[in-house]
């Protein structure tokens, strides 16, 4: 039975709870929408946005020398709109110009959003995250294979040091970026002492340092009762807990359809 049709046969299980969504949603990936399918509450207050990055020098630069490339290796959903964007602002066909490279990506929703532009992946790991991709990358001969990591900015250094421990050259192209969102979300000061949250969902490291800095010193630890986190991807489940904070719930496969499942799991 797929995810899809247990969660049909189990309507509302997170009824009655409220959750912070912390966020920038799309119409392509909308957290928000899983969760009230399965009748939550849902208090958005996105805590960064994303947005082109500051150049697209060095992105434009790789696309004119591609035909060099080995590998295309994207981490991210986000990292193959912003791609997909620019090669058409460039009048170039995105499929065909990803025809003759070998795709690797992180995860399935990654995967997925490149099928929707008719783009095959070769490489898909077990673990939906850099590591998992870094250990599916140990089958291939990379030796002296230019490989072409498609990311945001600032992106961690572990997936790129690996491969260039594997042999593989690297080029590294910045795509998309995280700013904070410049929206006023002081409310969540009273929702969360008023007890109002549930849960807390963060899907990046930029949400979770985001909202810490929201806060007052001291008020998280001063709270009596606080919301149970939620954390897509073990980097953003470190970086809460750097903070000395709980997580009470990860995924395994760190993408929104699994995080809903083990919500809904732990409501039953």
């Amino acid at each position: 039975m797929s995810l899809e049709t247990d969660q049909h046969s189990k309507k509302n299980l997170l009824s009655g709870l409220r959750i912070l969504v912390t966020r920038q949603e799309t119409p392509e990936s909308s957290l928000s929408v899983l969760l009230q399918s399965q009748g939550a509450k849902v208090v958005a207050a996105a805590m960064t946005k994303i947005i082109p990055p500051e150049s697209w020098q060095s992105f434009d630069k790789a696309v004119k020398s591609s035909l060099k490339i080995d590998w295309a290796v994207f981490t991210s959903s986000n990292g193959v709109s912003f791609c997909v964007s620019r090669l058409k602002d460039l009048q170039i066909d995105p499929q065909f110009f990803f025809s003759k490279i070998k795709i690797a990506c992180v995860g399935q929703s990654t995967s997925s959003a490149l099928s929707k532009h008719g783009i095959s992946t070769e490489l898909v790991p077990e673990r939906f995250q850099s590591e998992g991709l870094i250990d599916s990358f140990s089958q291939y001969d990379l030796k002296n294979k230019i490989c072409w990591l498609i990311q945001a900015e600032f992106p961690r250094k572990t997936l790129s040091l690996a491969l260039k421990k594997q042999g593989a050259k690297i080029i590294s192209t910045p795509v998309y970026r995280n700013v904070p969102s410049g929206k006023d979300i002081s409310f969540l000061l009273e929702e969360l002492d008023q007890v109002k949250l549930d849960w807390i969902i963060f899907a990046s490291p930029s949400a979770v340092q985001n909202f810490h800095k929201v806060l007052p010193d001291g008020f998280w630890e001063s709270l009596m009762v606080k919301p149970k986190i939620a954390c897509i991807g073990e980097t953003t489940e470190s970086f809460v807990k750097r903070l000395g904070w709980s997580v009470q719930l990860r995924p395994e496969i760190q993408d929104f359809e699994h995080l809903l499942k083990a919500l809904c799991e732990q409501q039953e």
